[in-house]
Protein backbone atom coordinates (compact mmCIF):
# COMPACT_ATOMS: atom_id res chain seq x y z
CA UNK A 1 0.00 0.00 0.00
CA UNK A 2 1.30 3.40 -0.97
CA UNK A 3 -0.13 6.87 -0.59
CA UNK A 4 -0.25 9.67 -3.16
CA UNK A 5 1.09 13.02 -1.91
CA UNK A 6 -1.46 15.87 -1.84
CA UNK A 7 1.07 18.57 -0.93
CA UNK A 8 4.53 19.77 -1.84
CA UNK A 9 7.22 18.67 -1.87
CA UNK A 10 6.68 16.01 -4.52
CA UNK A 11 2.97 16.69 -5.00
CA UNK A 12 1.26 13.77 -6.77
CA UNK A 13 4.07 11.29 -6.27
CA UNK A 14 3.84 8.00 -4.40
CA UNK A 15 5.02 7.74 -0.82
CA UNK A 16 4.81 5.49 2.20
CA UNK A 17 2.40 6.84 4.82
CA UNK A 18 4.18 8.61 7.63
CA UNK A 19 5.61 11.90 8.75
CA UNK A 20 7.79 13.65 11.26
CA UNK A 21 8.26 12.66 14.90
CA UNK A 22 7.00 15.39 17.22
CA UNK A 23 8.96 16.70 20.21
CA UNK A 24 9.02 14.16 23.07
CA UNK A 25 7.25 11.54 20.93
CA UNK A 26 8.65 8.05 20.33
CA UNK A 27 9.05 6.80 16.77
CA UNK A 28 6.46 4.10 17.51
CA UNK A 29 3.92 6.64 18.77
CA UNK A 30 4.60 8.80 15.71
CA UNK A 31 3.83 5.83 13.42
CA UNK A 32 0.53 5.21 15.21
CA UNK A 33 -0.41 8.91 15.08
CA UNK A 34 0.57 9.41 11.44
CA UNK A 35 -1.32 6.31 10.23
CA UNK A 36 -4.41 7.46 12.13
CA UNK A 37 -4.10 11.02 10.76
CA UNK A 38 -3.36 10.03 7.15
CA UNK A 39 -5.49 6.90 6.74
CA UNK A 40 -8.05 6.97 9.55
CA UNK A 41 -7.11 3.49 10.78
CA UNK A 42 -5.33 2.19 13.88
CA UNK A 43 -2.03 0.33 14.06
CA UNK A 44 -2.47 -2.86 16.10
CA UNK A 45 1.19 -3.97 15.98
CA UNK A 46 4.41 -2.67 14.52
CA UNK A 47 7.95 -3.87 14.09
CA UNK A 48 11.04 -1.85 13.14
CA UNK A 49 12.29 -2.73 9.65
CA UNK A 50 15.16 -0.43 8.63
CA UNK A 51 16.25 3.17 8.12
CA UNK A 52 17.72 5.19 5.28
CA UNK A 53 19.00 8.77 5.11
CA UNK A 54 17.00 11.25 3.07
CA UNK A 55 17.25 14.83 1.86
CA UNK A 56 13.84 16.47 2.27
CA UNK A 57 13.81 19.65 0.15
CA UNK A 58 11.08 22.13 1.03
CA UNK A 59 10.80 25.80 0.04
CA UNK A 60 14.35 25.71 -1.30
CA UNK A 61 15.86 24.36 1.92
CA UNK A 62 17.39 20.94 2.44
CA UNK A 63 16.50 19.12 5.64
CA UNK A 64 18.51 15.95 6.13
CA UNK A 65 16.42 13.27 7.80
CA UNK A 66 16.69 9.65 8.77
CA UNK A 67 13.61 7.82 7.47
CA UNK A 68 12.62 4.99 9.83
CA UNK A 69 10.52 2.17 8.39
CA UNK A 70 8.18 -0.10 10.31
CA UNK A 71 6.10 -3.09 9.23
CA UNK A 72 2.60 -2.54 10.59
CA UNK A 73 -0.58 -4.46 11.08
CA UNK A 74 -3.76 -2.39 11.23
CA UNK A 75 -7.28 -2.89 12.50
CA UNK A 76 -9.06 -2.61 9.13
CA UNK A 77 -6.99 -1.99 6.00
CA UNK A 78 -10.14 -1.89 3.84
CA UNK A 79 -11.27 1.17 5.82
CA UNK A 80 -8.15 3.18 4.90
CA UNK A 81 -9.15 6.54 3.43
CA UNK A 82 -6.89 9.39 2.29
CA UNK A 83 -6.80 12.19 4.85
CA UNK A 84 -4.48 14.97 5.99
CA UNK A 85 -1.74 15.42 3.35
CA UNK A 86 -2.45 12.46 1.05
CA UNK A 87 -4.87 12.38 -1.90
CA UNK A 88 -5.13 8.63 -2.52
CA UNK A 89 -4.42 5.20 -1.09
CA UNK A 90 -3.16 2.78 -3.74
CA UNK A 91 -2.47 -0.94 -3.59
CA UNK A 92 0.18 -2.65 -5.72
CA UNK A 93 1.43 -6.17 -6.15
CA UNK A 94 4.89 -6.12 -4.58
CA UNK A 95 6.38 -7.06 -7.96
CA UNK A 96 4.60 -4.18 -9.72
CA UNK A 97 5.49 -1.17 -7.56
CA UNK A 98 6.01 1.82 -9.91
CA UNK A 99 9.41 2.82 -8.54
CA UNK A 100 9.67 5.72 -11.02
CA UNK A 101 6.70 7.38 -9.24
CA UNK A 102 8.20 7.25 -5.73
CA UNK A 103 8.91 10.61 -4.12
CA UNK A 104 12.40 9.83 -2.80
CA UNK A 105 15.35 7.47 -2.94
CA UNK A 106 14.79 6.53 0.69
CA UNK A 107 11.25 5.29 -0.09
CA UNK A 108 12.67 3.21 -2.96
CA UNK A 109 15.40 1.88 -0.66
CA UNK A 110 12.88 0.97 2.05
CA UNK A 111 10.62 -0.91 -0.37
CA UNK A 112 13.57 -2.72 -1.98
CA UNK A 113 14.86 -3.67 1.49
CA UNK A 114 11.42 -5.00 2.39
CA UNK A 115 11.26 -7.07 -0.81
CA UNK A 116 14.76 -8.49 -0.33
CA UNK A 117 14.39 -9.26 3.38
CA UNK A 118 10.71 -9.89 4.08
CA UNK A 119 9.27 -11.50 0.96
CA UNK A 120 10.22 -15.18 0.93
Amino acid sequence: MLSRRAIEPNFGMLDLPGGFVEVMETAEDAVRREIREELGISVTSLRYLTSFPNEYVFSGYSVFTLDLAFVCEVDNLKAAQPKDDISAVEFYDIKAVPFHELCSDSMRNIIEFYIENEIK
